[in-house]
């Protein structure tokens, strides 16, 4: 017969578990890149959801706004390639940012097959209020490294986003 365990110590118990992986042997699996990249990734994420948890479906566009901010006029093309997407799965992401009045798509006179991006003034006001949570994200990063380290894992992220690309 199973010993009852209070309703507190259950749900104490049930935290611990989904915080703490369960012990299982990794095996070289535990020694490649890839692996441990996704699981960082992964980790990242889900505290960059819990900073942002207030702001909705934006914070998956805050990147995407931030671009379009820093570089007024950019192309869709240029920005898939940037952010490493499909231009058509960006095309569904800018669809829904532009109907929510924070980017204008113009058509420049010089190419009528392509769109100019622009950051309306809304799209700066929603940047800008994810911006203070993005940051506080990025000092818990902070936490965890050193100068030097996090320039030399900045370095490797990129080194490795580059070379992936070229050899896809």
């Amino acid at each position: 017969m199973q010993a009852k365990i209070p309703k507190k110590s259950r749900r104490t118990a049930a935290k611990e578990t989904v915080n703490q992986p369960p012990e299982i042997e990794l095996g070289w699996l535990g020694g490649t890149i890839g692996f441990n990249l996704r699981i960082a990734q992964e980790a990242s994420v889900r505290a960059y959801l819990r900073s942002l948890a207030n702001t909705g479906t934006l914070v998956w566009r805050f990147a995407i706004l931030a671009l379009i901010d820093l570089n007024p006029g950019l192309t869709q093309v240029a920005l898939a390639r940037t952010v490493r997407r499909d231009t058509s799965s960006l095309t569904s992401v800018m669809d829904d940012m532009c109907n929510r009045g924070l980017v204008t798509r113009i058509r420049p006179d010089h190419d009528r097959r392509s769109y100019a991006l622009r950051i309306t003034p809304r799209g700066v006001r929603v940047m800008n209020n994810l911006k203070e949570n993005v940051r506080k994200h990025e000092q818990e990063l902070d936490r965890m490294f050193t100068r030097e380290q996090r320039s030399s894992l900045i370095k490797m992220l990129k080194q490795i986003a580059s070379d992936l690309t070229l050899n896809a």
